[in-house]
């Protein structure tokens, strides 16, 4: 019975601290990204930047691509639940608009690294892009149709940005138009 306890509370230990250690793999590589673009960034100085040893930077990604999906999977989180807050569509909208519209890393990646951002973007196969779909379904409560209509509006907002009050106005729009 003593064994079982220490197991699980071991257990949770590593745990806790593989997601830790990750969490900060990962926010590094975002400040890192958004300082100095994707092609600028390596592996070595993720690791240096997080104090995290780099067979445990390893450990959690493959490579550089997998650490920068893992970065845009967080971000797409971060701003559905931002958004969800909200429990009008036109509101929510507005908000994920200006998050895209005003995150440094994206604005960095794209000008440092348009083709990265074209060919993330022109993929629409793996989970990530289900998870992004899924974020939005979420959030506009619509059909496939409305879902669909509102990631190509943001899609255009990775390459030319809104300023707040075309991102609020525009929201208001789509929402109207999607009901």
């Amino acid at each position: 019975m003593v064994n079982e306890s220490n197991a699980a509370q071991t257990y949770q230990y590593q745990h806790s601290l593989h997601r830790k250690t990750r969490t900060a793999l990962v926010t590094t590589a975002l400040a890192l990204i958004a300082e100095k673009g994707l092609s600028q960034t390596n592996m070595i100085e993720i690791a240096d930047r997080a104090r995290v040893s780099r067979a445990s930077l390893y450990n959690h990604f493959r490579d550089k691509n997998e650490v920068f999906l893992a970065v845009v999977e967080l971000e797409v989180e971060r701003i559905v639940q931002l958004a969800l807050r909200e429990r009008e569509v036109a509101v929510r909208l507005a908000i994920v608009s200006r998050e895209i519209c005003g995150h440094r890393s994206l604005a960095t990646s794209v000008s440092k690294d348009p083709a990265m951002i074209a060919n993330l973007l022109s993929r629409h196969d793996g989970e990530l892009w289900s998870k992004i779909y899924q974020g939005l379904a979420s959030l506009v409560a619509s059909d496939s149709a409305g879902t669909a209509i509102v990631l190509r509006w943001l899609i255009g907002q990775i390459f030319i940005p809104l300023v707040p009050q075309q991102s609020d106005a525009q929201s208001k729009l789509i929402a109207e138009a999607i009901r």
